[in-house]
């Protein structure tokens, strides 16, 4: 069986596809609760031996102010939590969101989870 032009760019394109929708996972992501809260954007950066993590939240209850809390935990490259910090209340108004910035205290952190609760109405 011989591909066309077109199949094989259609394989191309698919096989594409596959590749980014399974390289965005959110390992560092935990939401326990409703899913009122999204995380829409986060990353980390190094600032010396010390690792930075920033991340947008957003309010995807249109309709009403979501409270929640949030904390991070941070791991060394062991895999092992070294350290997590203490939970924090934000309150997100609709159609809103908001950026938070925390930065570990322990040398050499390689990993971070981003924790939100937001509870049940």
């Amino acid at each position: 069986m011989s591909l066309t032009k077109n199949s094989v760019m259609s394989l191309a394109i698919s096989s594409l596809l596959l590749a980014f929708s399974t390289g965005c996972t959110q390992k560092n992501i935990n939401i326990i609760g409703e899913k009122r809260v999204e995380i829409t954007k986060y990353k980390s950066v190094q600032e010396g031996n010390f690792m930075k993590i920033m991340a947008e939240l957003e309010n995807t209850d249109n309709d009403n102010t979501e409270g929640f809390v949030y904390q991070i935990e941070w791991y060394d490259k062991n895999g092992f939590i070294k350290d997590t910090t203490p939970w924090k209340a934000i309150t997100i108004h609709k159609n809103q969101k908001v950026q938070v910035i925390e930065m570990t205290n322990i040398p050499d952190i390689v990993d971070y989870k981003i924790i939100v609760s937001v509870p049940n109405k």
